[in-house]
Parts: C-alpha cells; sequence; structure tokens
C-alpha cells in the first residue's frame, strides 16, 4: 500500500515512472534502515560506552553529586546543557535518563531530515529535489551511522539545534536573522561542543560578503560563548575548564580516517562536481565552503584519541544540502548532459541506492524478516539482566567492561577507563599511581558476558 501511495503523489507531481520507482526504492530503503536503531533503542543493551557514560552523570546531576567532580577517575568533558534537559525529561516522564536520551536522538535525526529538505528548499531547491536530499540523509545516518541513530549521547541533538538555526538563517538572509542563528548555534555548543562547520560556513558567508557584518557576527557569537563559560565557571568553578579541555594525544597517522568517508563519497562526489560546473551559482559556493569546512573540521577532530564518526556528521549534513540543490541541475555535469536531466535524476539515486545496497551490515533486514533474530535479541537482554543481578550482589565498588550493566546494578561510576588512559597517555598520572589507588579503594574489575552489548551482530 505504501507504494502505491508513492506512486500516486510521484504522479501528481508528473515524475517519470523510472525515476518514481527509484525514488520509491530510496524511500522504503531509508524508512527500513531507520527502523533498525529505533527497535534497538527500546533494548536493555549497551550501544556504545558513551551511553552509560552519559547516563551516569545524569544519574550524578539527579542525585545532587558534583557534576563536574575533582575525581581524575571520572571527568566531565562534556558541556552541562544535554545533562540538565535529560535529567529534567526523565523526572517529568519517569523514564529511565539512557531511554530519554535514546529517544531524543531518534527525535533529532528526524528533525535534522527534515531541516536537510528546508535548507536545500531556502537555497532554491525544487520540492523535489530538497526531499531527495532529505531522503538520502535518513538513509545513510541509518545506514552508515546507526551506531549513533538513537545512541544516548548529545551530539545529534546539537547538531539538530544548528541544523534549524541554519535555515533560519537561510530563510532570510539578513544580518539580524544570521546573528539569532549564531547565538542559537553558540548555545547549542554547551549542549555538545564539538560542532565547528556550521556556525563557521555562517561567519565566512557573511565575511566573503561584507567583512564588517562577519566581524560583528564574530563577535557576537565569540561573546555568547564568553558568557556562558562565565556562567559555567561561576557555578562550576575551576574543575569545569580542567574537565572541559581534557588532555588528549594526537597522532598525524589518524588522518587515514579519510578513509572512513567511503560510505558518503560517492554523493560527495557528485556534488562536488556539480558545485565545480556551476560555480557561478550562489548556493554552489555556499555548499562547496561548507563541505570543504566540514573536511577540514573532520579531519581535525579525528586526529585526537576517541574521536569517532561523529566528527563527520556535519559533513554528511552538508553533503545532503547539496545533494538536494544539484538534484535540479545535474545537467551542469558536462558527463550528464548528454542524458538530460531525467535520465540523469535517474542514474544519480540509482547510484545512491547502490552505495547503501553494498554493506555487509544486515541487521536492518532482519529485524523486519527474522523472528529468529528477534528473539536472538531478547535473549540478549536476558543476558543483561542476569548480569546485573550477578553484579548487584557484589559487594564494593565494581567497574564493568560493559558499563551499562554496572549501572542496571546500581553500582555507582568510580572509574572512566578513557579518561584515566589519556591522563595517562599525557603524563597527567602515572601508571604506577593509577595502580596504587585502584588498590587503596579495592575496586574490582568485572568482564561482562559480550552478549550484554550490541556490538557485533
Amino acid at each position: 500500500m505504501f507504494e502505491v501511495y508513492l506512486a500516486r503523489r510521484f504522479h501528481q507531481l508528473k515524475i517519470s515512472p523510472g525515476l518514481a520507482i527509484s525514488l520509491s526504492a530510496l524511500t522504503i530503503l531509508g524508512l527500513v534502515y531507520f527502523a533498525w536503531p529505533v527497535y534497538r533503542a527500546f533494548l536493555p543493551l549497551q550501544i556504545d560506552f558513551n551511553e552509560p557514560w552519559n547516563a551516569y552523570h545524569a544519574d550524578m546531576l539527579r542525585a545532587g553529586e558534583p557534576l563536574y567532580p575533582s575525581d581524575d577517575f571520572v571527568t566531565n568533558n562534556y558541556p552541562p546543557l544535554s545533562f540538565y534537559a535529560i535529567n529534567a525529561l526523565s523526572e517529568i516522564t519517569g523514564v529511565d535518563a539512557l531511554y530519554v536520551g535514546r529517544m531524543l536522538s531518534v527525535a533529532a535525526v528526524v528533525a535534522i531530515t527534515l531541516s536537510v529538505w528546508a535548507c536545500a528548499s531556502n537555497l532554491g531547491a525544487s520540492a523535489l529535489a530538497a526531499a531527495l536530499g532529505a531522503l538520502w540523509w535518513l538513509a545513510s545516518m541509518s545506514r552508515w551511522y546507526a551506531g549513533y541513530v538513537g545512541m544516548d549521547d548529545p551530539h545529534l541533538v546539537a547538531l539538530a539545534i544548528m541544523a534549524w538555526s541554519l535555515c533560519y538563517a537561510l530563510r532570510n538572509p539578513t544580518i539580524k536573522q544570521a546573528g539569532v542563528a549564531i547565538v542559537c548555534m553558540a548555545l547549542a555548543g554547551f549542549y555538545k561542543h564539538d560542532l565547528f562547520a556550521t556556525p563557521a560556513i555562517i561567519l565566512c558567508w557573511w565575511t566573503m560578503r561584507d567583512w564588517r557584518a562577519g566581524l560583528r557576527l564574530t563577535l557576537l557569537g565569540l561573546g555568547t560563548v564568553a558568557v556562558g563559560l562565565a556562567i559555567c565557571g561561576a557555578v562550576y568553578g575551576d574543575v569545569f575548564f580542567h574537565s572541559l579541555f581534557l588532555p588528549r594525544r594526537y597522532e598525524i597517522t589518524r588522518l587515514g580516517n579519510i578513509g572512513r568517508l567511503q560510505f558518503v563519497a560517492p554523493a560527495m562526489i557528485i556534488v562536488a562536481a556539480w558545485a565545480a560546473y556551476s560555480w557561478q551559482n550562489l548556493r554552489a559556493r555556499f555548499v562547496s565552503l561548507y563541505m570543504a569546512i566540514g573536511l577540514f573540521s573532520y579531519l581535525g577532530q579525528g586526529l585526537a584519541d576517541g574521536v569517532a564518526d561523529n566528527a563527520a556528521f556535519e559533513l554528511v549534513f552538508a553533503i545532503a544540502i547539496g545533494i538536494g540543490c544539484a538534484f535540479d541541475d545535474l545537467t551542469a555535469i558536462p558527463a550528464l548532459r548528454r542524458l538530460g536531466l531525467e535520465a540523469s535524476r535517474i542514474l544519480v539515486v540509482g547510484i545512491l541506492i547502490g552505495r547503501l545496497l553494498i554493506s555487509l551490515k544486515v541487521s536492518p533486514y532482519l529485524v523486519l524478516i527474522s523472528s529468529e533474530f528477534r528473539a536472538s535479541l531478547s535473549d540478549r537482554a536476558h543476558v543483561m539482566k542476569a548480569e546485573a543481578i550477578r553484579i548487584s550482589k557484589i559487594k564494593g565498588e565494581v567497574v564493568c567492561d560493559i558499563a551499562l550493566a554496572c549501572r542496571f546494578a546500581g553500582k555507582l561510576f568510580v572509574f572512566d577507563p578513557f579518561m584515566v588512559g589519556q591522563y595517562a597517555a599525557t603524563g597527567r598520572i602515572s601508571q604506577s599511581e593509577i595502580s596504587a589507588r585502584l588498590s587503596a579503594r579495592e575496586i574490582r574489575f568485572e568482564a561482562i558476558d559480550p552478549r550484554a552489548r550490541m556490538t557485533g551482530l
């Protein structure tokens, strides 16, 4: 029935059967891929270590404990707003902070999907072209970055705020609206602090048009951040700054992370080719600059330990907007010109679909068609519950290699292996001091059944 509905809608838009079929296929794939992380979000299994880490800090806030403790074994290097938002929603709804964070992540993906459509439309794309960009974002995020979709982490929520701020700035590009967008983006930085490309594109774009306006916007953004930092310093003290600017190890060899962009490379190449041949078009220049800043941000952040694929999300967002802008004007690319616009559109959608299909990740399909697979997930949930009961019976402080099991067991967060590892790698604390303190506190480390985590499916 859904396919029939899509066919009727495309017929009303006067789209050829070939393009209607390809767009319908992309829509269905996007929904199939998105259904998997949504289904997974309700399971009591650990998706990533970030999940119990974020949930633990929300717990600490609710318990009246310091959000930024001075203990080197437990450090909070995230800004505060996400913990207050999740804690408030958890108290209002009575839902565990872990699942509140997961639902916010799911909602953020939907919000960003809509913002892709809005941004591309504000840049002059047709409704159909803007919808393609939005569908590609939803499908790509759910397919390649599913570990972050529906995970208790503030990154996607902060990006959603920035994405809609960008839409607002593009809707009526006046200095006043750009200023409002910059302030909103600065505030979003206190939800998650490693998003740079989206505010940078507004500042660069305005500076290129009018350097005085660009300077005013830059000062406004910096001023907002300075006020926010001053408030945090007054509330939390110096420990806030020591925690936020966690020392990290950097390695130039991590530039090889550019290979991780293979998942979105076909779309990026298409947009880059269109922009190169449409350079006289302002929206082509805007998209090119946004992608360049996003790529630079991804590679720069990727040099540090602990930085994952989320550093690429702004780049993926820029590519999605670019796909929406390019789809109306694909014949600007000489290699596609002789095919005509309609055939070029079918070819491009086919390329996007082809890349989505080339993968060994079959969980999105299995969760829909295999009762055995769903039963195995239920079995994993029982394993987690059994492990949590086992850990709860252990006296004293316990550290689980799957931290969510310790949280479900009611154990406090007493040791952050990544943070301690960074302190050791940068010389802030020695291995002998770590061992001595662990021994003095009699902290016990427990291995958890690996089936209690989502990875490895």
